[in-house]
């Protein structure tokens, strides 16, 4: 029986990874590895990693999306979890202190809404039977009525579904069982759901890179729209990987620079309030890998720098390549009862000051390293 349960937590974790809860960078700078298993490391919002359960509740999948491992044409051991059963396989690993939390997502088995009402049983077995006060991440399903999306938000801290594509025109390169109208039509109940019920990790969607041939302008364009429009509070981006067995086994991967540079620029739309229509795209509506957004927006204009350390307002300094947003706060801090006078004060508070200079005046005082990086956009 034992064996049996690790059969399928083994293969509905490993499964379950397609789903994003952390970004590329977010993995980086916990140091520590990505396991393929039921255990996944994603960093919170203040930098530390929680060790999440992630699973699918299964793997029979009605969908048969190009791209996807458990599409439904694919020969691979279809399994299932009861919800009382994972339930009771979670609870183990949390009262051990192996896992700090569960994600939870499935596959579309026999409907939508069967699916999603067994992730709504399981969850409201942990919260009621168990008495599980942790954080879980639920999936809403594609086309699961609306009601159960508020169903689920009633035992869930977070939420998300996945639009795959920035278009319904990209999305029918990936899959002819979803419509990417009604995916976005439920993303947005979603994303008022988790408001309405104040869910503390909010609404989430996530983006598969590549093999729809969109570009980085297309993908960022709805990305501005879904911070701003919508509030999600994340959008992952997925480079996309062949499956063997599957239409798309033969595309290329996607580089994993361009799953950095869209994820830079993501933040700076999220965070540093530009417009995705001011970020360096080349010729074919791609950030250019060989610099960092920041650093490419900078150097497209030149008109606007150097700006004086001792005067710009924060909306100019965490413009500034080098300087971030907290980077930002401590020169405003400083300014109050100092004058920078030299680039030693900058590097104490821990501003890249060898980036920044390029950008900046001192008091009046250009100190430009000797090789400005020279790039055309």
């Amino acid at each position: 029986m034992r064996e049996r349960l690790s059969f399928k937590l083994n293969h509905l974790g490993n499964e379950a990874r397609y789903d994003l809860s952390g970004s590329i960078l977010d993995l980086r700078s916990a140091k520590t590895p990505l396991r393929f298993s039921f255990i996944y490391p994603a960093v919170g919002k203040s930098g530390c990693v929680v060790k999440l359960f992630k699973v699918l509740q299964t793997n029979m999948c009605e969908n048969n999306c190009r791209y996807c491992a458990i599409r439904k044409d694919r020969n691979i051991p279809r399994l299932y979890f009861k919800p009382k059963e994972l339930a009771s396989i979670f609870m183990e690993y949390y009262r051990r202190g192996e896992v700090q939390g569960l994600f939870l997502s499935s596959a579309v088995f026999k409907s939508p809404d069967r699916s999603q009402e067994m992730i709504i049983e399981t969850l409201r077995i942990l919260r009621r039977e168990f008495n599980y006060r942790g954080y879980i991440h639920a999936k809403i399903l594609p086309g699961v009525s609306y009601e159960l999306i508020e169903e689920t938000a009633k035992w869930a801290d977070r939420l998300s579904i996945n639009l795959e594509a920035p278009s319904g025109d990209y999305l029918i390169r990936l899959s002819e069982d979803k419509n990417w109208y009604e995916l976005y039509k439920r993303l947005k109940l979603v994303s008022e759901v988790t408001r309405k019920f104040n869910l503390r990790a909010g609404a989430i969607t996530q983006l598969v890179v590549g093999p729809a041939n969109e570009n980085d302008r297309d993908i960022l364009r709805l990305t501005e729209h879904l911070y701003r429009g919508l509030k999600l509070s994340r959008v992952y981006y997925s480079g996309f990987t062949p499956i063997i067995d599957t239409p798309l086994e033969n595309v290329p991967p996607t580089s994993w620079w361009r799953e950095v540079r869209l994820y830079q620029a993501d933040m700076l739309v999220k965070k540093y309030g530009f417009r995705h229509d001011e970020l360096p795209f080349d010729k074919n509506g791609n950030l250019p890998y060989g610099v960092d957004p920041k650093l490419g927006w900078a150097l497209k204009h030149p008109e606007l720098f150097p700006v004086e350390i001792n005067r710009a307002p924060y909306e100019m300094l965490i413009r500034v390549p080098g300087i971030g947003r907290v980077g930002a706060r401590r020169i405003l801090e400083y300014r109050k009862v100092h004058r920078f006078r030299y680039p030693e004060e900058l590097r104490t508070l821990g501003i890249n000051a060898k980036r920044a200079l390029n950008f900046i005046t001192i008091d009046g005082k250009a100190y430009f390293t000797p090789r400005l990086i020279a790039y055309s956009l």
